[in-house]
């Protein structure tokens, strides 16, 4: 059976490749590499996948997203993602610190730990939601290619029923590890209640009241 110890070194192993995880994501927000857009009619695909060049003609990059042409307006929504990152961050941080606690006091504060391993993997997996709908374009990026030139640079002038489909895959990745971040929080939680259980009882000392003479 594992120690105590142990235990805290399995939890803060997992909690600093959650941290990791969105150390990496924040990379792949900021740069977000991979914008991709492609045609659908009627569900069914009708061309292949086409990707502009990095920065060439939709940089979704962030130095772009204040002054790029294709936001048109809608900039500011994009740096909604700001908000994601500084709450992964915070609470991969958060839980790496009270993992160091416990490494220090050989203690597994189960109850404390649980809440904010809680906390934190409803936060990924409310991140992990938002960054999906930011990686499929925010409900903008689509009407955006579809417009520009009446249809003619989409490929969907004079076909009814056209539509486009836009990905970042560098934020789609994102969205996949935060999702990932929180699933590992489950498996966080399920190894503090694990080592609860396995937790050793406190000493149990008996006093008696019974004064004990002697006699010469």
């Amino acid at each position: 059976m594992f120690s105590q110890r142990a235990f805290n070194g399995i939890v803060f192993c997992i909690r600093i490749f959650i941290l990791i995880l969105a150390i990496v994501s924040m990379i792949l927000i900021l740069t977000a590499p991979g914008a991709c857009f492609s045609r659908y009619l009627n569900g069914q695909s009708i061309s292949r996948e086409i990707c502009p060049g990095q920065n060439s003609i939709f940089p979704m990059n962030a130095d772009r997203w204040s002054n790029a042409l294709h936001f048109q307006g809608r900039g500011q929504n994009v740096y909604g993602q700001v908000a994601l990152i500084c709450i992964t961050l915070a609470f991969g941080l958060i839980t790496v610190g009270v993992s160091c606690v416990t490494l220090a006091m050989n203690s597994i504060l189960t109850y404390p730990q649980i809440l904010i391993s809680g906390l934190s993997m409803i936060a990924f997996l409310v991140t992990g939601g938002v960054e999906t709908w930011y990686a499929t374009g925010y409900d903008h990026m689509e009407f955006f290619i579809q417009a520009v030139g009446n249809g003619v640079f989409s490929g969907c002038a004079g076909i009814p029923g056209c539509q486009i489909q836009f990905v970042v895959k560098g934020w789609a990745v994102a969205a996949a590890f935060y999702f990932l971040g929180a699933l590992l929080y489950v498996v966080d939680m399920a190894l503090i209640f694990i080592s609860r259980e396995n937790e050793a009882p406190p000493p149990v000392v008996f006093r008696s009241n019974r004064t004990i003479r002697s006699s010469f």
